[in-house]
C-alpha cells in the first residue's frame, strides 16, 4: 500500500515538473463561420507544451504526447507564460510592473543578454519601448519601435506598442513631442503610428490626424491600419461619441482579442468625457474583470 502511494505521488510530482517546464499559451477561440451560431461565445483556450516558433503568421507548438507540432494562427495568441524566465528578465519585468520605468528600461535591455527566443526578445524590447516612453525618453522609445519594425512582428508584440490610447498626463513632455515630430515621416509605419498618437494631445493635433488617416488607408500594413483607425477615435468630439459607440464596438469586436486592450482603454475615456458614464463603466469593468492579457494601460 505504501509503495503504491509512493509511486502515485512520484508520478504526480513528475507531471507537475513537466507542466512547470512547459510553455502555457492562451488562444482566442476560432471565429464562427457563416453557417455556425455565435449565440454562445466560445471560451478562451489554453495549450501547454513547448513553443517551437512564433512569428507574425503562426505559432508552432509541440504539445506533450504529440509527435508533430501543432500550428495556430499568430493573431489567436493572446498571452504566453513561458516555461523559463531568466533572472534578469524576471527582475526587469518586476521593475516595470512597479512603474519604475527609468530603471526598468536599462534592465529590460540588459535582459536580452540571456538570449531568450526571438519572439520573447521582440516582446521584451517592446516593453522597453513602453518604459522609455513612460520615463519621457520618447526618442529612445521610437528608435526601439523602428528597430523592431524591420521585420514582421507577432500580434502579441504589436499589442504593446507605446501608443497613447488616452490623453497622456504624466507622460507628455516637450522632449516627447519633439521626438514624435522628427519621426512623423519615418519609413516605419509603426513609428508613425506611435508618434502620431503622442501628438494628438498637443498643438500638432491636425498634423497627427493627417498622419493617422494616411496610415488607416495603408493596405500594405493592415494591422497598423486598423490600429490607426482606433487611435483616430480620440479625435471624436463628446457630442458625437454616443452616435459612434455602436460602430466602435463592432470594429473593436472584429479585432483579434490580443489587440483589443488599447482601443478599449480609449473607449473608456471617450465615453467618460461624453458623460456616457454607464457605458464607460461597462467597458472599464470588462478590462478589470476579464483582461485579455496584462497591459501597462490597465
Amino acid at each position: 500500500m505504501n509503495r503504491i502511494f509512493f509511486l502515485t505521488i512520484t508520478a504526480f510530482w513528475f507531471s507537475l515538473q513537466t507542466e512547470a517546464r512547459a510553455d502555457k499559451v492562451w488562444l482566442e477561440p476560432t471565429r464562427p463561420t457563416a453557417a455556425q451560431s455565435d449565440w454562445y461565445p466560445q471560451a478562451i483556450q489554453t495549450r501547454v507544451g513547448e513553443i517551437t516558433s512564433l512569428d507574425a503568421k503562426q505559432l508552432a507548438m509541440r504539445i506533450e504526447g504529440d509527435e508533430q507540432d501543432s500550428l495556430f494562427a499568430a493573431y489567436r495568441v493572446i498571452w504566453i507564460e513561458p516555461s523559463e524566465v531568466g533572472e534578469k528578465q524576471a527582475a526587469a519585468i518586476k521593475l516595470f510592473n512597479e512603474k519604475q520605468y527609468d530603471t526598468s528600461l536599462r534592465a529590460l535591455l540588459d535582459s536580452l543578454s540571456e538570449r531568450p527566443p526571438v519572439w520573447r526578445q521582440q516582446w521584451l524590447s517592446m516593453v522597453a519601448a513602453q518604459a522609455a516612453w513612460r520615463s519621457s525618453r520618447g526618442a529612445i522609445a521610437l528608435e526601439l519601435v523602428a528597430q523592431l519594425d524591420r521585420r514582421p512582428l507577432p500580434p502579441i508584440a504589436l499589442a504593446w506598442l507605446p501608443i497613447a490610447w488616452r490623453t497622456p498626463r504624466e507622460i507628455t513632455s516637450s522632449g516627447t513631442t519633439d521626438a514624435a515630430l522628427k519621426r512623423l515621416d519615418d519609413p516605419s509605419a509603426a513609428v508613425r503610428l506611435v508618434a502620431a498618437s503622442w501628438l494628438l494631445s498637443t498643438d500638432h493635433r491636425e498634423t497627427a490626424t493627417g498622419a493617422l488617416n494616411a496610415l488607416r488607408a495603408d493596405n500594405a500594413r493592415p494591422v497598423i491600419a486598423r490600429l490607426a483607425e482606433t487611435v483616430l477615435w480620440r479625435t471624436t468630439s463628446p457630442p458625437q461619441v454616443a452616435e459612434a459607440a455602436e460602430r466602435w464596438q463592432e470594429r473593436l469586436e472584429a479585432l483579434p482579442i490580443v489587440l483589443q486592450v488599447g482601443p478599449t482603454v480609449a473607449m473608456v475615456e471617450l465615453m467618460g468625457n461624453a458623460n456616457q458614464d454607464e457605458a464607460a463603466e461597462r467597458w472599464k469593468l470588462s478590462l478589470e474583470l476579464t483582461p485579455p492579457h496584462p497591459h501597462p494601460d490597465l
